[in-house]
């Protein structure tokens, strides 16, 4: 696993950039939503494996990744909830959406065990938030509590690896890839990557590099 973890997308800096340039402008309905084209195919594929009954988006933005699960989850015939949280959340109003005020950091103001125990499942999670490693490594702390086997927890953007330099980097403490690190060397027993949809383009052509994890047990 620690082998695996340290690998970085296989597209060279080049293409990496010019594609971050379109994901970057890139929206869904007129609204901003910055996926990239790859994520874009495998959340379908894994919506559609997993036919998830609740999604949890940490980090709405502008609300156009909400907009287009809810799309895509309704184009599948499932009845699900979307969840997104934001600290900033947007005014949009979207069938089956709730946007929620709140931090990453602390989950629990936001989702009570009440909350938790009430969602529909199966359940996925994506964590999208500010690419910081605390941020990401208190998000995989909080639904470790909840998630059951077979459900899938998804961090974006450890893209940022292999575009930014290591002193834009430093800004976000080493970024999602680390706080994956840091959660699997202590749970790493309980989950695995998906190494289909991690390497579904070739290795690691991703936004989410080494970050499609689905627990185990």
């Amino acid at each position: 696993m620690p082998d695996r973890l340290d690998l970085g997308s296989s597209l060279p800096r080049r293409s990496l950039e010019a594609i971050q340039n379109g994901t970057l402008r890139y929206a869904y309905k007129g609204v901003p939503m910055f996926k990239d084209p790859f994520d874009l195919a495998l959340y379908q594929m894994l919506l559609w494996r997993l036919k998830p009954r609740c999604l949890i988006e940490i980090g709405s933005k502008a609300g156009g990744s909400a907009l287009w699960f809810a799309d895509v989850l309704a184009g599948y015939g499932l009845a699900a909830q979307i969840h997104s949280i934001d600290l900033e959340p947007p005014s949009l109003e979207i069938p089956g959406v709730v946007f929620h005020r709140g931090d990453g950091r602390r989950l629990g103001e936001t989702l009570p065990d009440a909350v938790m125990r009430a969602l529909p499942r199966p359940l996925i999670v994506v964590e999208d938030a500010d690419h910081h490693a605390e941020t990401t490594l208190r998000v995989l702390e909080f639904f470790d509590a909840w998630l059951a086997p077979d459900e899938y927890v998804v961090v974006e953007d450890g893209i940022v690896d292999d575009l930014y330099d290591a002193q834009r980097l430093a800004q976000f403490a080493g970024g999602p890839r680390q706080a994956v690190r840091t959660f699997l060397a202590a749970r790493g027993a309980d989950y695995e990557l998906d190494i289909e949809l991690c390497d579904f383009y070739g290795k690691n052509v991703t936004w989410n590099v080494n970050g499609y994890l689905r627990r185990v047990r």
